[in-house]
């Protein structure tokens, strides 16, 4: 299985050109590298973009986030 096929399917992607402070729903990135408050990250579609990351720091490289807005709001579990 790729990568990208491990994130959440059907969501939207970075280049979404959705509205940022209404109910858009949230992208899941997978962590590229982490340079303190920012972290570079890619989604499913291989879009990168440098997110936020303070509010649910510590955060690794490789970790899924869940984004919205240029900012990280929350982890996305691995599966059991």
């Amino acid at each position: 299985m790729r990568e990208a096929e491990s994130m959440l399917p059907g969501y939207c992607t970075l280049d979404h050109d959705g509205c940022v402070t209404c109910s858009d729903a949230g992208i899941p990135v997978r962590v590229v590298s982490v340079d303190g408050y920012d972290a570079l990250c890619e989604d499913a579609a291989g879009n990168r973009a440098e997110i936020a990351v303070e509010l649910v720091e510590p955060v690794g490289v490789g970790e899924v986030l869940l984004t919205h807005g240029g900012v990280a709001i929350g982890r996305v579990e691995a599966e059991a």
